[in-house]
């Protein structure tokens, strides 16, 4: 088998000097995984450590763009959340912004993060300077952003709010910056959701790693799904540790698990 040059892939060869970012996701490659996804994984779980234990959500927020944009690669990214009128989002947290973006609306009928909340599907734009729509084409220009990727913060029922991550020149976002800014808007719309609940926010001294996340958004009332895309674990590996953890604590049912991890937690 001819061996591939150093730096390659079956997939073709990343540019000199510009890494990709990489999530592995069941990857079979490599035993030692890339710095990228070690620092990703624990850029997570640092995230949900400090989300579950209600942090400050501006400064959890603020990590959050801040990661957002470096991860991509990007000038700029900004958390908007859907106020209480729905029709209106506020941008409540930015990094890199060439101007004061903090505390602006947007409407949900006429912007580009609004198709998002009305869709709830990913929004990418190559080039926001060349859409049709001149409002929104104006608003990109005005912030000096060109390419544009924006996913929902998925809520109970629809989505709170977006994250989104800008160029100042045109960008293509790829499937795994998109699959990054996914696990970080799931962390942001846990944050969100648990600092609108004002519920306290369980010890679990008893619990290490990943089964105290697990737990506490368990607590939280997240679904297996949720849970998985929170963590970056598969549905499959979040329910094996939580059948571990009923073995465990002698409980048969989630209710039940919920209920001894409370009561252990006091």
């Amino acid at each position: 088998m001819r061996s591939r040059p150093a730096g390659t892939s079956g997939r073709g060869a990343e540019p000199a000097g510009r890494p990709a970012v990489v999530v592995a996701l069941g990857s079979r490659e490599p035993r030692v995984r890339p710095r990228r996804v070690v620092d990703l994984a624990a850029f997570l779980h640092r995230l949900l450590e400090e989300t579950t234990t209600h942090a400050g959500l501006e400064r959890l927020l603020t990590s959050i763009v801040q990661g957002a944009a470096h991860l991509c690669r990007t000038r700029m990214a900004a958390i908007s959340l859907l106020r209480e009128d729905r029709q209106e989002l506020e941008v409540v947290s930015v990094y890199g912004a060439p101007g004061a973006i903090h505390g602006t609306r947007l409407p949900v009928a006429a912007s580009l993060s609004g198709t998002v909340i009305t869709s709830g599907r990913t929004l990418r734009c190559g080039d926001a300077w060349r859409l049709r729509d001149g409002a929104r084409a104006a608003f990109s220009r005005r912030n000096d952003v060109r390419g544009i990727c924006i996913v929902p913060l998925r809520g109970p029922e629809a989505p709170l709010g977006t994250l989104a991550a800008a160029a100042k020149v045109p960008w293509r976002c790829t499937v795994d910056q998109e699959i990054v800014l996914k696990l970080l808007a799931n962390v942001a719309s846990i944050a969100v959701q648990l600092s609108r609940s004002g519920a306290a926010a369980p010890r679990l001294q008893g619990l290490g790693g990943k089964e105290r996340l697990i737990a506490r958004l368990l607590v939280a009332d997240k679904t297996h799904r949720e849970i998985a895309e929170a963590t970056g674990l598969s549905p499959r590996t979040v329910a094996h540790y939580i059948e571990r953890m009923k073995l465990r604590h002698g409980a048969s049912t989630m209710h039940g698990l919920v209920a001894k991890v409370l009561l252990e937690a006091r």
